[in-house]
Order: structure tokens, then C-alpha cells, then sequence
């Protein structure tokens, strides 16, 4: 028995250190297992490490304890990179004995600083639908969930979620709730038919939008609620229910029901079970304060309601709101003044559901600020045509208002009445609108804010409104004197606006603004702006008039100046300052009479006029003319660019190194027709430097035309004519005719991408050239040209230039020897050459130029892939070609070949630049050797025979040779072979010889 027992003890004690050792020695196994099976039926990216897992049947006995940490579930496209549900802390106890069951028992599930962000586009798109349906059974995330549940009958006894963060945005409804410090609870045996659901929520802040219109904002939530849960989860009924926002609580009670169709079946009322004014209080934005508790108050409350019939996306069930307020009243501690005699009664009613059918009826309100009382009433019968019978009245000490009702930091002065009165029905199909009649007034306004160190004085206005018959044609408005004072700055305007179906304008308006001043006042977030704007306007004028293009029936006259402007923005490269500008209009034109300020870097001086400003504000598709005159001492157009950052790499050894930004494509707009006459001393785009730039503008349809524009660039003098072309943004296009003198040709290689495709070598070449150029093509994204649609052609002139280090240059010489310098170095002198590019290739022309001592022809072609393909034809004596050389020349001609014998070579080039291949063009250097030594041979043999003449003092002898000399030559068909002989005075003796024959064989026959 004793060993019996020690058996059974060792076995217990493995047992529980297997149970306690698995989960740790088989995390990173059971992490692999799950992250297959998500893989395989989750769409999102689901965030949690092995080590933040545990497993244990120790700390709750005999539940099985699994926990998890910062695990998190991150949507997919469309909601790509969006936290689904992410918490810090996850906590699952399970019944062990029930995993042995058909029913699992969950005893309680823990959510610590959940993060739910649930999200509905407007195409119904929801961001929880993340399953990965099946091929043969497809199940959204919901199907499988609750078939999960049935398959294993799972009970949870109770859960709870500490600090949570939720966001339900539906944009199909619309609607928008958040939740933040969420604290919820609660319990209820779910395998029951029957059964309460208990609960206790608690939420520091609650916002809640519905279509665009914030409902509840940032109110404290505290709801304990009791539910029967019946019908197999279909029907809840509420029985013990409270829910308080802020201080305002609300009681519930009936039923809510799912239906088979998918709607839902209620019957639902609520009431304040508190009668205290002050709850409701509450509610009002700024009210509700840390001092709250201590606010004094009386009066009674009645808030009752309900809610009953079917709702579905169709329908709506009917509703209804019942508030009434009797002798309220509240007064801040510290604060001398109450608002007293508060009373309110109003219904919202609907009885079908329609929403259109809603009545809203303010029967009265009645409030008194201090000494100064305020009456309302509303009745609004419909939500079609808001058949209105309305009134406001009421006088207001906007001084007392701070004795009454805190304001922080702000202070407010002034005597504000209004009287309004409305009737009738809104219908803008029959322009109809309700009987008005208002009047408001402002006297003695002052505002002061401690945010803000500037106060708006002298505030005052008088504005009515008045329309007799309801319509619109027949509205009258009118704003007279309106001024204010801002540190000193007066402004002033009157305003007269009549007829809604043909709005009609009349607006004065003068004075001074401080722009730094109303930003203090009214900030903006991301921006800076300063300068005194002064400004004497006058417009009037009406739609019909502007739509029909009538734009001479708008008379609009006056003068803006403004002085030591500056802008500055978060979201822009550059700031924007203006010295001084002075600009007067009529309606046919905007005169801008001087401008002188700064955009970046770039400074300018302006004057002009600019021309059918009305149409272009206020039109569709309307050019903006005009004529400028433009001088600068720098515009730097890089500023203006698009700029879109890229991995800088390191360019190698021969490659030129190339600006780790990108630039976007700078669009002519396609609605002005400017004339801009420009001088601008320097002008940067990109990495170049222009000087000294004069020429006009002209700025026409999306495309931007140089006329006789004239600069300086890499030390050469341009003058240009063309057009830069963006009316297709996709592939701008640029066409000009360029007059070049004495561009530097080493600059160019660095500066122009052209350049360095087409002609690399000039990277070697130190010396300008003088061009007359056209060359057109489409530009890149990046402002830079698209060398495959490039078309040119033009003459280049070189004066005198020198070439060096030239892998070129060294290969050809390895042949020829051309140059004699140890760098091979060669002087261009004199070049002229005509260049075209077309089909992505740079072709040359046959031209002459001296390579070493030897006048050389060259021609051929650079393609945008850097191959080449030239010839070059020259003559070099045989001295200078070489022992191979030597040999082929004589072999080509039967003999020896003097050193001083011209060869005439055609090369042929290949390759690339940083490999070139050149090579003899063999079928051709074989007929000009054999010539040239032909040739060089027959003048010896001439030079020999006339010495031998001269020595012969026989005259039928000097008769004789001279007739072989004068006859027909022999010696130029002398064959090339290895048994003739090339000695001069030889060849002349046979030669003799052979004429003597012919002679004697002629005569014999005779």
C-alpha cells in the first residue's frame, strides 16, 4: 500500500509539473498553430508575440486561466492600417471539467484598455467582416461565431471591460458614437431560455453625431440596466433600468424585439424620474463645470416619452417628447445676478413614423437676464415645407451677462436687442417663404478675450429684415452702420440685400484691418499672417446679371492697398511678403499700381492690369486677361515644384551624380491670357543658374510662349523662341528654336540630361560652342525631357575646343597613331557640324575635323542605349601605321611601302562610349592601300625615267623613252604580286623593253 500510494504521488507530482511546464515549452508550437488557422480564415493582421501568452489551472482552480497581452487585430484594404480591436490585457476562466462536456462554461472574460473601432462606409462596407468565407459554404464572421456557439453550447457567467475606447461610425445611417473611459460590467447565465442579463456602464465622455449634427457632446455616461432576455435571444424587456448623462437621468421601461424579417418590434417609455431643474441644467454646453455642485437652483422639471412601433431600414417607429420647465432659476456661486422666472413647454410629437410628419412645438419660453427679459415660442408642423409661425423678443445687457453667467476670461459690453416674428411656409420650388419681420441692433459692443490681446470697440449696427408677402422676390435686408475699432483701426460698412430669387446686392465698405490682429482674434490653425490692409469698396449688383454674363450691370469700383504682408503656412515650402501693393478697379479691370514683395526666395516688382476679374470669380470656365511687367532679381521656380523625396544611391565613377529629389510638372493654367514682360536678373530651376533674363511671356490656352526671351546659362549667351505645352498634364510637350553663342560644352554635359545621353563625350571637352538649334519633345514627370520623343536639328560651330582622356580617342590612336602627347589630348579647331535627333538617335552629318596632324571626315550616329555607330576617313602616312600596318600594305601591292606613303583609313566605330570597339573597315582599306601604293609607286617611276632621260645623250633614244613616257603607262596594272619588282629604274628599263617588242613585232608583220 505504501508504494501504491509513493506510485500515485509521483504520478500527481508529474502530472501538475507537466500541466504547469506545457505551456511554457510549447508557446512558440500553440503561437505557429494559431497563426496558421487565422491565416487561413481571418482577413486582417493579427499583432501578438508568444511571450505575452499564459496558460494556468493554478491560479483559479479548477478554472483553467488563459491569458493574453497586447494583442491586437489590424484591418486590410479598405481599411488598411486601422485597429479593428487591439487591448493590453485579454483574460478567459473555463470550467476545466465542461472542456470534457458538450458545454464549455466560460466563468468570466476581463478586457483591459480595449481598443474598438468599428466602421461602416456608405457602400455598407463594414471593417468587422474580416472571415475569409469559404469556397463551398461561404459564412461571414457572424455565421461562424454563432455556429461555434451552438456546436459547443458555451455559457459565460460574466465579463467586464476596464478604461475602454469605442467608436462605432456608421456612414449608412449616419451615425457616430464614441465612447472614452469605458467601464462595463456584467453577468447572466446565457444557456438559460430565459434569463437576466445585468449590467453596469460608466463612460467619462459620450459624443454622439447624427447626420453631421452633434447630438450629445462629451457628456459623462452612467447607466445600470436590467434585462429579461427571452425567446431564445429575441426579445429584451426592461425591468430595472436607470441611465444618467451628466447629471440628468432618464428611467426605462418596456420591450424590444427581433423579428424574422430582420426588424425590430418596440414599445419603449421613458421619463426623469427626478423633478430638479438643475439636472437638466446639466446638459447645456459650458454649464456643466467643476463648481456644478455648488450652482443654486430651483424650479421643476417633467421630461417624459416613448418610443413604439417597427423600425427597419424603411420605417421608423413613432415617437414622441414631452419637457415642461415651471419657475426655474440659476445663480454661480460668487456671482451677484441669477437668470430667473425660467419656464419652457415643449412636444415633439409623431404618430407614424414619418419623420416628415414630426411636429415640433415650442409653446413658450420665457427667461430674464437680470433686468432684461427674453420671450419665445415656435411651431414648426411639418419637415417639408416647415409651416413656421414663430417669435422672438427680448433685450439683452450683454454687460450683466458676466455678473449672471461665467465666462471665463472674456469680457462683454454692449446693448443687443432683437424682435423677430415669422409665418408661413417654406417652399423654394414656389419661391415661398414665410411672412418676416426682424430688427437687431448692437450698441456699444465691446469684446474682450483673455486669449487674445486685442479688443473689438465700438461695436454697433442696426439690421433689419422684413418680407410682407412671403415672397421670396419681396425679401428686404439691411445692415446700416456697421463699425468697430480694433487697436485703433476703424472699419466700417453698410449692407443692402433684397430678393431671394434674384439676389440683389449693394455693400460699401472702408477702413483699415490689422491682418496679425484678427488672427489673434480669430485664429488659424497652421498659418501666419500679418500686413495692414486698407481698403475703400463699393459693388452691387445681382445674380441675373452675373449669370447671364452681364458683368458691365455690376459696377465695382475702389482701391486696396496693403503694406508689410507677410504669409506663412505649415503645409507650404515658402512664405509669401508684400512690401507694398496698391491695386484700383472699375468693372472692367483691376489695375495693379504698384507691387513690390517676395514668394520664397524669389523677390519681384509688379504693375499692370489684369482684366474681366468678375467673370473669372464668379463664371465657369472664364479667362482672366491682362499685362504684366515683371522684374526680380531672383525667382527660384525649384520652390514652385513638386518635390518628392527618393533613396539618394551613389552614382558610379563615370556616371554624373544626379539630385536626390524629383520635381513635379509645373502647369500653365488654361485660364489666363497674360502677356508678361519679365527682366530677371537670375532665375533657378532645378541646378541651373539663368542671368540676366529679358523677353516676353505670353500665357495663352495652357501653353506658355517665349518670345525673343533672352539669358545667360553655363557661360553662353541664349536667345529663345518657343512654347511650353501642359494642356495635357500626362505628356507636356516643349518646342523652341534656340540661338546659342559660346556655350560652355563641358557645362553642358553636367547640366543637360540630352547631353549626356546623346554626347557623353563632351564631359572631356574643354571649350564653348555656338548652336542654332530647334529642338522639341515631351517632358517627364520630373521637368526633365523624355529623350525617346526628342526631335532636333541644328548646326554646332566649335571655334576652338580640346579633347582628353578619351577612351575613344585612346583606341583610335592605338591604331593610327594621331596624336603624339602622352595623354592623347587633341585640339578641335574650326568644327562645324549639322546634328539632327530623331528616333532616338543623335545622326551627324558628314564633317571635317583635324584629329592629331591628319584631317579626318566624320559621320555617324549616338543612340539613346549609348551605342555607337560612326566612320571616320582620313590619310596617315605608312610610317605612322605600325609593322602590322606596314606588312598589309605590302602585301596588298607586291613590295616594299615607304614610310612617307599617305595610307588612306576608314575606320569604323562601335560600341559605347565607356567601350569602344573601333576596327579597319577591311573590304574598302584594301583597294585604297593597293591605289595609294600604285600610285606612289608610278610617281617614282616617273621621277626615275625623267633622270635616265636626261642622262641619254642618243636623241632616237630620248625620242624613244620619251614616246614610253608619253605613251600609255603600264606600271599602273602591274600586278600585286610576290615575284614583281617595285625598284623604279627597273620597272622603267622592262617597261622599254616591252615597248621595243610590241614595236619590232608590229613592223615585222608590216
Amino acid at each position: 500500500m505504501k508504494k501504491v500510494l509513493i506510485v500515485f504521488g509521483v504520478f500527481i507530482i508529474l502530472l501538475v509539473a507537466i500541466l504547469a511546464i506545457v505551456p511554457v515549452i510549447f508557446k512558440d508550437d500553440i503561437k505557429a498553430a494559431v497563426d496558421d488557422a487565422l491565416a487561413e480564415s481571418v482577413n486582417a493582421d493579427i499583432v501578438w508575440d508568444a511571450e505575452d501568452f499564459s496558460l494556468s489551472i493554478f491560479s483559479n482552480f479548477p478554472n483553467v486561466t488563459a491569458g493574453l497581452n497586447n494583442f491586437g487585430v489590424l484591418n486590410r484594404a479598405p481599411f488598411e492600417g486601422e485597429i479593428l480591436f487591439a487591448v493590453q490585457e485579454l483574460e478567459v476562466e473555463v470550467d476545466l471539467f465542461s472542456l470534457l462536456g458538450d458545454q464549455i462554461k466560460v466563468n468570466g472574460i476581463l478586457l483591459n484598455n480595449p481598443e474598438i473601432n468599428i466602421k461602416v462606409l456608405e457602400d455598407g462596407t463594414a471593417n468587422y467582416d474580416i472571415a475569409i468565407p469559404g469556397e463551398d459554404n461561404p459564412k461571414t464572421a457572424a455565421d461562424t461565431a454563432t455556429e461555434a456557439a451552438t456546436a459547443y453550447n458555451i455559457g459565460i457567467d460574466h465579463w467586464e471591460i476596464i478604461s475602454g475606447h469605442i467608436v462605432y461610425d456608421d456612414a449608412t445611417l449616419p451615425f457616430k458614437l464614441e465612447l472614452k473611459e469605458f467601464q462595463h460590467t456584467g453577468s447572466g447565465d446565457l444557456n438559460q431560455d430565459e434569463f437576466d442579463l445585468s449590467t453596469y456602464t460608466r463612460a467619462d465622455s459620450v459624443t454622439v453625431v447624427f447626420d453631421g449634427i452633434e447630438y450629445v457632446s462629451d457628456k459623462s455616461l452612467e447607466a445600470d440596466v436590467v434585462i429579461t432576455i427571452s425567446e431564445e435571444f429575441g426579445k429584451y424587456t426592461f425591468k430595472e433600468n436607470v441611465a444618467k448623462v451628466n447629471d440628468f437621468t432618464l428611467s426605462f421601461d418596456g420591450f424590444l424585439a427581433l423579428l424574422p424579417d430582420g426588424s425590430m418590434d418596440m414599445d419603449i417609455k421613458y421619463a426623469a424620474p427626478e423633478s430638479s431643474f438643475k439636472s437638466l441644467l446639466s446638459l447645456v454646453p459650458g454649464v456643466y463645470t467643476e463648481d456644478f455642485a455648488s450652482i443654486k437652483t430651483d424650479g421643476t422639471l417633467s421630461f417624459t416619452g416613448g418610443v413604439v412601433g417597427k423600425y427597419d431600414s424603411l420605417t421608423l417607429p413613432a415617437f414622441n417628447l414631452n419637457l415642461n420647465v415651471d419657475d426655474a432659476m440659476f445663480q454661480y456661486p460668487d456671482l451677484p445676478t441669477s437668470i430667473s422666472n425660467i419656464s419652457m413647454n415643449m412636444t415633439v410629437d409623431n404618430k407614424d413614423g414619418n419623420i416628415d410628419n414630426t411636429i415640433i412645438d415650442l409653446k413658450s419660453f420665457h427667461m430674464d437676464f437680470g433686468q432684461n427679459p427674453i420671450d419665445a415660442k415656435v411651431l414648426i408642423k411639418n419637415l417639408v415645407n416647415y409651416d413656421l409661425n414663430a417669435s422672438v423678443n427680448g433685450r439683452l445687457n450683454l454687460a450683466e451677462l458676466s455678473s449672471m453667467f461665467p465666462i471665463e476670461g472674456t469680457s462683454l459690453k454692449g446693448i443687443y436687442a432683437v424682435n423677430v416674428t415669422a409665418n408661413g411656409i417654406y417652399d423654394s420650388i414656389k419661391n415661398q417663404i414665410p411672412t418676416i419681420s426682424a430688427n437687431m441692433s448692437l450698441s456699444n459692443g465691446y469684446l474682450k478675450s483673455a486669449e487674445f490681446p486685442y479688443a473689438l470697440e465700438d461695436l454697433q449696427f442696426k439690421a433689419s429684415v422684413k418680407n410682407e408677402s412671403g415672397n421670396m422676390d419681396d425679401l428686404y435686408a439691411k445692415v446700416d452702420d456697421f463699425t468697430m475699432v480694433m487697436d485703433g483701426e476703424p472699419f466700417k460698412a453698410d449692407l443692402t440685400f433684397e430678393n431671394l430669387a434674384n439676389y440683389t446686392w449693394d455693400l460699401t465698405a472702408s477702413g483699415g484691418i490689422d491682418l496679425e490682429k484678427i488672427t489673434k482674434v480669430f485664429p488659424l490653425d497652421g498659418m501666419e499672417l500679418k500686413g495692414q490692409l486698407k481698403a475703400d469698396l463699393k459693388t452691387k449688383g445681382n445674380m441675373a446679371s452675373l449669370e447671364s454674363e452681364k458683368y458691365d450691370q455690376l459696377p465695382t469700383s475702389g482701391t486696396v492697398s496693403i503694406v508689410g504682408f507677410a504669409y506663412a503656412d505649415a503645409e507650404l515650402p515658402y512664405n509669401v511678403t508684400i512690401s507694398q501693393a496698391e491695386a484700383s478697379f472699375d468693372p472692367r479691370k483691376v489695375s495693379i499700381n504698384s507691387y513690390q514683395g517676395t514668394v520664397g526666395r524669389s523677390d519681384m516688382t509688379i504693375t499692370g492690369s489684369v482684366s474681366n476679374y468678375i467673370a473669372y470669380l464668379f463664371g465657369d470656365n472664364e479667362v482672366l486677361t491682362g499685362t504684366m511687367n515683371y522684374k526680380g532679381t531672383l525667382l527660384d521656380l525649384n520652390e514652385f515644384m513638386e518635390e518628392e523625396p527618393e533613396e539618394a544611391t551613389k552614382p558610379a565613377e563615370e556616371e554624373v551624380t544626379e539630385t536626390a529629389e524629383e520635381y513635379g510638372v509645373i502647369p500653365v493654367p488654361d485660364n489666363i491670357d497674360f502677356l508678361m514682360k519679365s527682366s530677371i536678373s537670375k532665375v533657378e530651376v532645378m541646378d541651373m543658374a539663368i542671368t540676366n533674363a529679358v523677353g516676353d511671356i505670353v500665357v495663352q490656352n495652357g501653353v506658355a510662349r517665349f518670345k525673343n526671351v533672352k539669358f545667360n546659362l553655363l557661360e553662353g549667351a541664349f536667345a529663345v523662341n518657343g512654347a511650353y505645352d501642359t494642356r495635357d498634364l500626362e505628356k507636356p510637350k516643349y518646342d523652341f528654336d534656340l540661338d546659342v553663342k559660346d556655350l560652355s560644352i563641358q557645362q553642358s554635359f553636367t547640366t543637360f540630361s540630352m547631353v549626356q545621353s546623346y554626347a557623353p563625350i563632351a564631359k572631356l571637352v574643354n571649350g564653348s560652342l555656338s548652336t542654332d538649334f530647334k529642338v522639341s519633345g515631351l517632358l517627364n514627370e520630373e521637368m526633365m525631357p523624355d529623350l525617346a520623343s526628342v526631335n532636333a536639328d541644328g548646326l554646332l560651330k566649335i571655334a576652338q575646343a580640346t579633347l582628353g582622356g578619351s577612351k575613344i580617342m585612346k583606341s583610335i590612336n592605338s591604331l593610327t597613331n594621331f596624336t603624339s602627347s602622352a595623354d592623347g589630348q587633341t585640339t578641335l579647331k574650326d568644327v562645324l557640324m549639322s546634328a539632327t535627333i530623331e528616333d532616338g538617335k543623335l545622326k551627324v552629318k558628314p564633317f571635317d575635323v583635324k584629329l592629331g596632324d591628319y584631317e579626318t571626315t566624320i559621320s555617324g550616329s549616338t543612340s539613346l542605349d549609348g551605342g555607337l555607330d560612326y566612320t571616320l576617313k582620313t590619310s596617315v602616312p605608312a610610317g605612322k601605321l605600325g609593322s602590322q600596318f606596314t606588312s598589309l600594305a605590302s602585301s596588298l601591292t607586291g613590295g616594299n611601302v615607304s614610310d612617307d606613303t599617305m595610307i588612306p583609313l576608314q575606320i569604323g566605330l562601335g560600341g559605347t562610349y565607356d567601350n569602344p570597339k573601333p576596327k579597319l573597315i577591311m573590304d574598302d582599306q584594301k583597294q585604297q592601300a593597293t591605289a595609294a601604293v600604285k600610285n606612289k609607286a608610278k610617281e617614282e617611276v616617273k621621277d626615275a625615267a625623267g633622270d635616265l632621260l636626261n642622262n641619254v645623250k642618243d636623241d632616237k633614244a630620248k625620242d624613244l623613252i620619251g614616246s614610253l613616257l608619253g605613251g600609255k603607262q603600264e606600271t599602273d596594272t602591274v600586278k600585286a604580286d610576290s615575284t614583281q619588282t617595285t625598284d623604279p629604274k627597273k620597272a622603267l628599263e622592262q617597261a622599254a623593253k616591252d615597248k621595243i617588242k610590241d614595236l619590232f613585232k608590229k613592223k615585222k608583220k608590216n
